[in-house]
């Protein structure tokens, strides 16, 4: 009876220490309490960023550099690795160009005048890395543009129903790289080739509207080969 006994209690101290030592190891039950104030376990919520174009300004979309470009553009992540961008413009006369006008004294009847618009989409895809959510990082992008732009010489013409109407469409393949996050403020900077397609019509004071023959414009402006480079600085909300 004594060695029974003996055994019971060694055979109840053993499953006794098997199933303590489970407890400690099993990473169920003993799953370390999580803080609720723990980054790791908050959700990321991309900002929405909200960018223009110095370089536009001094250099537009249409009939450079005579015209400027005041843009507003607006970017937000669709997912991890991607986002959608798009951009709206206002074309005007390029400032530099009306302050030299206005020192060489030119008459209304010979300044510039500018009236158009652009609209710009492209959906970028970011190369992330440990550190980085769309929309920052690396990226490439398809983008495409329309432009429509008034532009006469001289505001009597202008006025008076005769003026070149700008026309441009293109779709770019880019590739860049936007920064952030310091203070909030955003430095995209990206490049790429692609197709363009250029027309003008002209306006007569009759209302009648024809084509015009863009061959004195060279064959830069008539290529369908496009290049596009540019700088954006933004904010992010």
């Amino acid at each position: 009876m004594n060695k029974i006994r003996t055994y019971s209690i060694l055979l109840i101290a053993l499953l006794y220490g098997f199933s303590a030592a489970a407890i400690e190891t099993d990473t169920i039950i003993n799953k370390k309490p999580v803080k609720k104030n723990d980054l790791k376990q908050k959700m990321f919520v991309p900002p929405i960023v909200i960018k223009t174009s110095p370089t536009a300004v001094l250099y537009g979309a249409i009939f450079p550099p005579f015209t400027a470009e005041y843009r507003l553009m607006m970017e937000i992540s669709s997912g991890k690795r991607q986002s959608e961008q798009l951009g709206i413009s206002y074309l005007g006369v390029n400032l530099l160009l009306n302050a030299i006008e206005k020192a060489a004294g030119v008459t209304t009847d010979d300044i510039y005048k500018v009236e158009g618009w652009r609209i710009q989409y492209a959906h970028k895809f970011y190369w992330i890395g440990r550190r980085h959510y769309a929309p920052f990082g690396f990226y490439v992008a398809p983008m495409f543009s329309y432009s429509n732009a008034r532009v006469a010489i001289g505001l009597k013409r202008y006025y008076q129903g005769a003026y070149f109407d700008f026309r441009h469409f293109n779709i770019n393949g880019i590739i860049g790289v936007q920064a952030g996050k310091i203070n909030r403020v955003t430095f995209d900077i990206y490049g790429g080739l692609g197709y363009k397609s250029n027309k003008v019509y002209y306006h007569f004071t009759s209302y009648k509207i024809l084509p015009y023959d863009t061959k004195d414009f060279g064959p830069l402006y008539n290529s369908h080969l496009n290049g596009v480079f540019g700088i954006n600085i933004g904010y992010a909300f």
